[in-house]
C-alpha cells in the first residue's frame, strides 16, 4: 500500500494505493450530492411512458408480466424468450428479474421501471465515487467528486438511463463498480467478506450482460495501475473470477438452444451487413470507433439509431478513417510508452479499448451499427482523463484543489458540467414516448432508414385512430412522407415497404398496396404478412388465380395454419375444383377440429359432389367437436 504522505505524483499519472480505511464524513456528504444530482438530471424521465424497445422487457414480456411467478422462466430461458419465444443469443436474467419484481409488487407501470433505472444509475455513480477515492487516494475528495459529477451528467448516458430496456448497461456498470470497490477493500483490509463480494459482483455482471467478460482483463489492469499489488498476487486474485466466468458459460450453454444469434444479420440490425467487402467493413468499423470517441468529447447530436445509411460504408482511403487510425495509434503508442509510469491517460486507452472491443463490430458484427448506450462504461475513464487534461492545460495542481482555490480550473469544470447537465435534461425529454423520440431523431439522424420508417409507423398509428377527417389526412401525408423517405434511403427496407402497404390498404388504395407488398416479398420471400395481404386483396377482387398463388406462398410460411388451408379450399371451391377443395378442408380440420366454418364449407362441397356418406360423417364430426 502506498503511503499518502509521500510526495504526490504528477497530475498526469495515476496514483498508486488503496486509500484510507475511513473515507471521512466529507465523502459521505459528497456521495449524497452525487445521488441527488443523478435524480435531478433524470427526474424528468420518471413520468415517461414506454419508448423504443422498452416493451420487450416489460409489458411485452410474458415472463416479466407474471411477476414473481415468472422468475423461474426468466432464469431458464434466453433474454428475449419471454418476448419472441426464441431461446438464443443472450442470457441476461438479472435485468428481467428486477423488472419482474417491480411488476410483482407495483404492477406493470413504466414510471416504476424508470424510477428504478435512475436509482440503479445513482447507486452506480455513488459506487464510482467510493472507488475513485480508493484509486486516487493522493488527491483530495473533491477530485473524485468532480470526476463523478462529470460522469453523472454526461449526455451520452441518456439512452442507457432514460430507456429502461438498457437497464442491462446500467446494472452491468453498477456491478463493475461494486466488483472493483470490493477488490480494493479486500486489498486494504484483507477481510474475506470483500474477497467473496468481488467475484459475486462479477458473476451478477455476467448474468446482466455478456460483455462483462471483459472485466477479467480490467481487473489486472486496474490493480496494476492503482495499487502496489505484485503481479503474482494479481494473477492469483483472478482465479475466483475465472471460475465464475466458467460457471456462467456452463449455465448459458445449458439454457440456450443456440449460443449466438439464429437469424441472418441484415442491414436492419447493422449497416455493416450491407457490404460483403471485409476491408470496407473493417474500415467502417474503425470510422464508427472514431465516432464513439467524438461523442465522448462532443455529445451532439444524439440519436437512438445510427442504422443504414446514417454512417455510410467507407474504405481505408477515407480521410476520417485515416484520422481515426492515427489518433488511436498515437494514443496507443503513448499508453505503451508510459506503461511503467502508470500514466492515467495510458490507463484510459487500455480501458476504452478493452470495454469497447466486444461492441466495436471489428471482431464480430453485433445487432447495432452504433449504440450510445455502449459508451456508459468507457465514459468512466474519459471523465477521469478530461479532468486531468483540464488541470494540465490550466497548470493546476490537482493535489491542492479546493472549493476556495484554483478558481479557473473549477470554473472550466463547472462550465462543462453545466453544458452536460443542460444537454442531458433536454435529451431526456426526447425519450418521453415513441412519437417524441422519433420526431426528434429524424432530425439528428436524417439519413437513417430506421428513424424515418419508425416515425412513419407512429404517424400511421395516429392515422388509424384519428376521427377528424382533416386530422386523419394530415397523419396520412406525414406517414407517407416518412415511409417514402425511408424507402428512398434503402429501397430494400422491408419494414417500411410492408407498413406503407398496410396504410395504403387501409386507405382503400389497393393497387398501391399490392405494388408495395410485391416489393416487400421481393426483398424477403418469407415475409408472411405481405403474402397474407396479397392473398386477401386478390381474393376480395375475385382474382382467384393470383390469390391461389399468393396463398400457396403463404402456406410455405405457415404450413400448419388451418386458416390458410381453409382459404385455399375456398378458392378451389370457387374455381369448381372440388376435389382439391375437399383435400384442403380436411387438412385444416385435422389441425383444428373445432372450426365450424370449415365443416360448413366441407359439407357444402361434399353435397355438391353428391357424397352423402361424407356429408353424414362430417355432420356427425361437427356435432361431436363443437359441443
Amino acid at each position: 500500500m502506498t503511503d499518502q504522505k509521500k510526495k504526490p505524483a504528477k497530475d498526469s499519472k495515476a496514483r498508486k494505493g488503496t486509500g484510507t480505511k475511513n473515507p471521512g464524513p466529507s465523502l459521505v456528504f459528497y456521495a449524497l450530492i452525487v445521488f441527488v444530482f443523478a435524480f435531478i438530471l433524470y427526474g424528468n424521465t420518471l413520468h415517461h411512458s414506454y419508448a423504443l424497445d422498452d416493451a420487450i422487457v416489460s409489458k411485452g414480456n410474458e415472463f416479466v408480466q407474471k411477476g414473481f411467478g415468472g422468475i423461474p422462466d426468466i432464469f431458464s430461458h434466453g433474454f428475449l424468450s419471454g418476448f419472441n419465444h426464441m431461446n438464443d443469443q443472450s442470457y441476461r436474467p438479472v435485468p428481467l428479474l428486477t423488472m419482474a419484481v417491480e411488476t410483482g409488487i407495483w404492477g406493470e407501470n413504466p414510471g416504476t421501471h424508470h424510477f428504478f433505472n435512475v436509482l440503479y444509475y445513482a447507486l452506480a455513480c455513488v459506487l464510482i465515487l467510493l472507488l475513485l477515492r480508493k484509486m486516487l487516494p493522493a488527491f483530495p475528495p473533491l477530485i473524485p467528486l468532480l470526476v463523478v459529477l462529470l460522469f453523472t451528467a454526461h449526455p451520452i448516458h441518456t439512452e442507457a438511463v432514460a430507456n429502461f430496456k438498457s437497464r442491462d448497461e446500467v446494472l452491468n456498470f453498477l456491478f463493475l463498480a461494486g466488483m472493483l470497490y470490493a477488490l480494493f477493500r479486500y486489498l486494504e483490509s484483507g477481510k474475506m467478506v470483500w474477497y467473496i463480494l468481488a467475484p459475486s459482483a462479477f458473476f451478477l455482471a455476467l448474468l446482466t450482460k455478456e460483455q462483462a467478460v471483459t472485466f477479467l482483463v480490467l481487473i489486472p489492469l486496474v490493480l496494476y495501475y492503482f495499487t502496489e499489488t505484485s503481479r503474482k498476487k494479481i494473477l492469483v486474485s483472478l482465479i475466483p473470477f475465472m471460475a465464475m466466468a466458467l460457471l456462467y458459460i456452463f449455465i448459458r450453454w445449458s439454457v440456450l438452444d443456440v449460443m449466438t444469434f439464429k437469424g441472418k444479420m441484415t442491414i436492419d440490425n447493422n449497416a455493416l451487413a450491407s457490404t460483403l467487402s471485409h476491408s470496407a467493413r473493417l474500415a467502417t468499423a474503425i470510422l464508427i470507433l472514431g465516432r464513439y470517441l467524438l461523442l465522448l468529447f462532443f455529445p451532439h447530436p444524439l440519436s437512438y439509431d445510427y442504422s443504414y445509411n446514417q454512417i455510410p460504408i467507407v474504405s481505408f482511403s477515407n480521410i476520417w478513417v485515416i484520422i481515426t487510425l492515427l489518433v488511436f495509434l498515437a494514443w496507443g503508442v503513448y499508453a505503451v510508452y508510459r506503461i511503467r509510469t502508470k500514466d492515467v491517460h495510458g490507463f484510459s486507452f487500455f480501458f476504452f479499448v478493452i470495454t469497447m472491443s466486444v461492441v466495436s463490430n471489428i471482431f464480430i458484427l453485433i445487432g447495432s451499427t452504433l449504440g450510445e448506450r455502449f459508451l456508459l462504461t468507457p465514459s468512466f475513464v474519459f471523465c477521469i482523463s478530461i479532468l486531468f487534461i483540464t488541470g494540465k492545460i490550466l497548470r493546476t495542481d490537482l493535489h491542492s484543489v479546493t472549493l476556495q482555490k484554483k478558481i479557473p480550473f473549477l470554473a472550466v469544470i463547472g462550465l462543462i458540467l453545466l453544458l452536460y447537465s443542460v444537454k442531458t435534461i433536454a435529451r431526456n425529454a426526447d425519450w418521453k414516448d415513441n412519437l417524441t423520440l422519433f420526431e426528434a431523431d429524424v432530425v439528428s439522424a436524417p439519413n437513417s432508414m430506421r428513424t424515418h420508417s419508425a416515425l412513419g409507423y407512429e404517424y400511421f398509428s395516429l392515422f388509424k385512430s384519428a376521427q377528424d377527417p382533416a386530422e386523419k389526412q394530415s397523419y396520412y401525408e406525414k406517414a407517407a412522407s416518412e415511409f417514402e423517405r425511408s424507402i428512398e434511403i434503402c429501397p430494400e427496407n422491408n419494414y417500411a415497404l410492408y407498413n406503407y402497404g398496410v396504410m395504403q390498404y387501409n386507405s382503400g388504395k389497393l393497387n398501391e398496396a399490392v405494388a408495395l407488398y410485391l416489393k416487400a416479398v421481393k426483398v424477403d420471400s418469407n415475409d408472411c404478412n405481405s403474402w397474407n395481404d396479397l392473398s386477401v386483396i386478390t381474393f376480395q377482387q375475385a382474382q382467384y388465380d393470383s390469390s391461389l398463388f399468393y396463398f400457396s406462398k403463404l402456406l410455405r410460411c405457415r404450413p400448419d395454419d388451418p386458416k390458410v388451408l381453409e382459404a385455399l379450399g375456398v378458392i378451389h371451391a370457387r374455381k369448381q375444383e372440388y376435389g382439391k377443395a375437399v383435400e384442403f378442408y380436411k387438412k385444416a380440420l385435422s389441425l383444428d377440429p373445432s372450426r365450424e366454418l370449415t365443416y360448413n364449407n366441407l359439407i357444402q362441397v361434399l353435397t355438391i359432389q353428391g357424397d352423402t356418406a361424407g356429408v353424414r360423417f362430417y355432420t356427425e364430426q361437427k356435432k361431436r367437436n363443437l359441443r
